[in-house]
């Protein structure tokens, strides 16, 4: 099932440059990775220092295979760095592939 990922993170005040930086050298990756179909990075209005990323995935088995990626790994260690507050990591499945509420795989 399609799978969107949504993954919340909060940067210091002075790290939004190389937190955008990193963010686009691993959507740049992951565009490579068997099972991608989509992304995005949206900045709060509100709060510049909120980075949302939103990607699309064929399945879950797949983002999960990203997840565990050691070059993802690396530039996650390097956006932890950059973080106020741990990361926040969402999986929700397309509605529109859902037959019905709790018809989930």
């Amino acid at each position: 099932m399609v799978t969107k990922v949504v993954i919340t993170r909060k940067f210091r005040q002075d790290s939004q440059k190389q937190a955008l930086k990193t963010i686009r050298e691993l959507r740049s990756l992951a565009t490579l990775q068997h099972g991608y179909i989509s992304g995005e990075t949206l900045i709060s209005e509100d709060d510049p220092n909120k980075v949302v990323v939103v990607s699309t995935w064929i399945s879950r088995k797949h983002w999960e295979e990203w997840r565990a990626n050691p070059t993802r790994l690396e530039a996650g260690k390097i956006l932890d760095e950059l973080l106020e507050a741990p990361e926040q990591v969402e999986c929700f499945l397309v509605a529109e592939k859902v037959s019905a509420w709790g018809d989930t795989p």
